[in-house]
């Protein structure tokens, strides 16, 4: 081999090899398929209705409850006594403050809501005590600590003696002595209450029970939601009402929002709601209600599911979840279209290019979600993109 012709074969080689590293070097962009969920969702500040039915007692009076807060109440069941007929005010008043006093105590459940006179000192010093104590110890002054120490047990053995024990008992029974003692000098009407409906009791009224059937609240606009936090704060509930029986079936939500965000719901549609954190429950929009120049609209969404606390709510934070997509991630930018087959490029760690196929689940600007453990038509000649590929967000680099 002469040697004009040995040069041309090294030169070669090293320009193949030179083009071989270039190519194993090349700049390529590459994202790994993972797997998320993506969430589309309207939170803000709403108001929860629901059917509820206003107990009343016949005439003016007193009421003596016997059911308890959040109690369910079958229709036709005592809830409590009213108490009617000649009575004197100020007894009567105070035969109000002790039944509800009595009440709040047995709803309690426990002698540890019946306040001797110096609980609140004794707790106020507790704490006064526990940061002297963790003072002198941070700056080593371990004899006032022990001091403290010293005063702080005494006054924990203050707290659980046996005697306060002794006196919060006393506390109701006295309560209850007085109580009789005011039904016998009242000589009033007694009579028991039934409940007119079946759900769960509740004392507190509020001015919303009576928001109409679910026609009315479908009808409700913004303004009308907006002014639910007036009527809250004003209402005064009549005298002859008494208590409340909530429905348990069925609960809306109710809440104004942006104009533009009420756009993405429609009625009818499936959407799952959270209430003040809590896990998302099954719903669909009643309503969507707007009015020509106003920037925010009714949103209305029906739910049966029971929620905890909800049926003793009146205001909650929320959030709409309208939209939600499950799948593998991949930027917008790596999708192709191959034989009218839409996918996109992936790469080895062996740098071999394949072309995988995938099925588009949702679209944005910048990315896709599309089908985990997608199987493709028969027709399709190409596999289907995988968990982990790793695709090239710059396939030209390639072609």
């Amino acid at each position: 081999m002469n040697k004009i012709l040995k040069r041309c074969l090294i030169v070669s080689m090293l320009i193949a090899f030179i083009s071989m590293i270039n190519y194993c070097s090349a700049p390529y962009d590459t994202e790994t398929a993972k797997s998320v969920s993506i969430r589309k969702t309207i939170t803000g500040s709403g108001f929860i209705l629901r059917k509820e039915t206003v107990i009343s007692q016949s005439a003016n009076g007193v009421f003596e409850v016997t059911a308890k807060d959040g109690e369910r109440i079958s229709r036709g069941s005592s809830v409590g006594v009213a108490i009617s007929g000649n009575l004197n005010d100020a007894l009567a008043n105070e035969l109000s403050e002790v039944t509800t006093r009595i009440d709040e105590i047995q709803q309690s459940g426990s002698f540890a809501d019946i306040y001797s006179s110096d609980e609140a000192r004794i707790y106020t010093a507790l704490k006064d005590f526990s940061l002297n104590i963790r003072t002198a110890v941070y700056s080593e002054n371990y004899s006032s600590a022990t001091d403290v120490a010293l005063q702080l047990a005494a006054l924990l053995e203050k707290k659980y003696a046996p005697e306060n024990g002794l006196a919060a008992d006393k506390l109701l029974l006295d309560l209850k002595k007085r109580k009789y003692e005011l039904e016998q000098q009242l000589g009033g009407i007694r009579e028991d209450v039934k409940a007119p409906a079946s759900g769960i009791f509740f004392r507190n009224l509020d001015g919303l029970e009576n928001s109409g059937t679910e026609e009315d609240i479908s009808m409700l606009s913004a303004s009308k939601i907006n002014g639910f936090s007036k009527k809250l704060e004003s209402y005064t509930p009549k005298i002859k009402d008494v208590a409340k029986i909530t429905d348990t079936y069925v609960w809306y939500l109710t809440a104004s929002v942006d104009k533009d965000e009420a756009k993405k719901l429609t009625v009818g549609k499936s959407v799952t709601i959270s209430i003040d954190d809590s896990a998302p429950a099954l719903a669909s929009v009643l309503a969507v209600n707007h009015k020509e120049g106003e920037d925010e609209a009714a949103v209305i969404i029906k739910s049966t599911r029971n929620i905890t606390g909800v049926f003793e709510k009146r205001t909650a934070e929320f959030e709409i979840c309208y939209e939600e997509y499950s799948g593998l991630y991949v930027p917008a930018a790596a999708i192709r279209v191959v034989d009218n087959v839409t996918g996109v490029y992936v790469i080895s760690r062996t740098k071999s290019v394949a072309f995988k196929c995938v099925d588009i689940l949702h679209k944005e600007k910048d990315y896709y979600i599309v089908r985990k453990n997608y199987t493709p038509p028969e027709k399709v000649k190409y596999s289907p993109l995988k968990l982990y590929d790793d695709i090239l967000v710059n396939p030209e680099v390639v072609n």
